[in-house]
């Protein structure tokens, strides 16, 4: 049955109003992040199946519930993933992207988004140093890291794309402290998980890189064949940078290809007061670089941007030509070839409409306030006399919370305090739990909506769980 544009347009003023109520109750603090519920009292609180239609008011109620039992990502108190919060600009962008709703693999069906996305491309490796490169978004950091490695590999042995490892044994080496896709990624290459050498760190969670080039020297002796260094800007749990120029050392040294994982810290680099911690960035053969996350463009703005024209594609090109990359005037626009993917979504009009309604200036002013919630945070973490700081590094501080006696646990005590945190629905910071069974917050800064008075909150919320653990201990 088509759907005329009226019907459309009803669907979207609804849906206006829907989301206009839910971002006003976002804006007290009263309003739980979480509805803390296991998933069985979840299904008993609205009908999931499928089959007969329902009516329209009854539809709306179902979608309100949704909105209602999930969790808030939009509040100021969300604060437990590495993203949080939404651009105005992106959410505009992202109804308009679903309109339009183009394939982004050839230039004749996404012409204004193609060239949008060459210019963020360009204007990203131009900030990163990676002078005459490329770049093309992908569906998220995993994905870029993936095709990072696949680059290093067409780099390395180019004629593994077609002949296969033919029994050859290759490595890939990353931090202790890298992002778990880089496991996914030998895996999904082939390589295999027993491949990818972890390289311990020093007391800060960087790479150390004499141990890095003792782990290559020893490698190439037992006849493996090292192919890329997956190097971390922006550790997932403690916020650390991987020393890139040392680290190229070695990559120059053994000829091999160096990737920086920089989803979650390269975001810096759009600020002049922050960007000196991706010092070397521009040493770099790629680099993997999350919009989502710092810039809070909403989930996926992902990109892989390279150094060297034509890899991506050599890397990733295989097939299609039959019945959409046609050799037609405008086929040198085409970025399928450039892509793992075929259909592709225009996920950049997100991160193009917001930089274009700030501008440099007021990308960087996005930045240092996230910077200006992380020091604040730390300073009322160092002033609690029960709370004890981990780490600080970049956007994440690192805390455990001390028992009211020693004879409490305190990692067991703090995953209470968490856990009632959680429960009463007020706040969502996450943990970590180190294998020596170490536990501690992780509260970062990455929610464009918290402010100073939102963290003092979210710290009076903390001691209130304090208070009740406290009570059955």
């Amino acid at each position: 049955m088509k759907n005329d544009h009226s019907t459309l347009a009803s669907w979207l003023k609804k849906t206006e109003l829907l989301v206009a109520r839910y971002l006003a109750q976002n804006e007290s603090l009263e309003t739980p992040v979480v509805k803390y519920s296991p998933p069985l009292e979840l299904k008993e609180a609205l009908d999931f199946s499928l089959g007969a239609p329902l009516n329209e008011d009854s539809l709306w109620q179902a979608v309100e519930k949704v909105l209602d039992k999930s969790v808030r990502t939009t509040h100021p108190l969300f604060l437990n993933q590495l993203f949080g919060g939404l651009q105005p600009e992106s959410i505009s962008a992202e109804w308009l992207s679903t309109i339009l709703n183009p394939t982004m693999a050839t230039f004749e069906i996404a012409p204004m988004m193609t060239i949008l996305e060459k210019e963020v491309a360009r204007k990203l490796s131009n900030l990163m140093g990676l002078k005459l490169g490329e770049g093309i978004m992908v569906t998220g950091g995993s994905n870029a890291n993936l095709v990072g490695l696949l680059c290093a590999r067409q780099f390395k042995v180019p004629d593994v794309k077609k002949r296969g490892y033919q029994g050859k044994k290759y490595t890939i080496y990353v931090s202790t402290e890298a992002h778990y896709s880089y496991e996914k990624a030998v895996h999904i290459s082939g390589l295999g998980i027993d491949h990818m050498r972890a390289v311990r760190v020093d007391a800060n969670g960087a790479m150390d890189p004499k141990i890095l080039r003792e782990m290559v020297r020893q490698d190439m002796a037992q006849g493996f064949t090292p192919l890329m260094i997956g190097a971390t800007a922006g550790t997932t749990v403690l916020g650390a940078f991987d020393p890139i120029a040392e680290i190229n050392k070695v990559a120059r040294e053994y000829n091999l290809w160096l990737h920086v994982d920089a989803a979650w810290g390269g975001g810096a680099i759009l600020s002049p007061t922050h960007r000196h911690l991706l010092k070397g960035i521009h040493l770099a053969d790629s680099v993997t670089f999350d919009a989502h996350k710092t810039l809070n463009t909403g989930l996926i703005a992902s990109f892989i941007l390279c150094k060297h024209p034509g890899m991506l594609k050599q890397t990733n090109q295989g097939g299609g030509s039959e019945y959409i990359f046609h050799d037609y005037d405008n086929s040198d626009w085409d970025t399928g070839t450039y892509s793992l993917q075929c259909g592709r979504r225009p996920d950049i009009f997100k991160l193009w409409l917001l930089w274009k309604s700030r501008g440099d200036e007021g990308m960087a002013k996005i930045i240092d306030h996230l910077f200006d919630l992380a020091i604040y945070a730390k300073n009322k973490i160092e002033t609690h006399s029960r709370f004890k700081l981990i780490s600080s590094q970049y956007l994440n501080n690192c805390f455990q919370i001390l028992p009211p006696n020693e004879f409490i646990d305190i990692n067991q005590y703090t995953l209470k305090v968490r856990t009632n945190l959680v429960q009463r629905g007020k706040a969502l910071v996450n943990y970590v739990e180190l294998p020596n069974k170490t536990i501690f917050f992780r509260l970062v800064a990455a929610n464009n909506q918290t402010t100073r008075e939102d963290i003092d909150h979210l710290f009076k919320e903390i001691q209130e769980s304090m208070e009740l653990v406290d009570k059955i201990c």
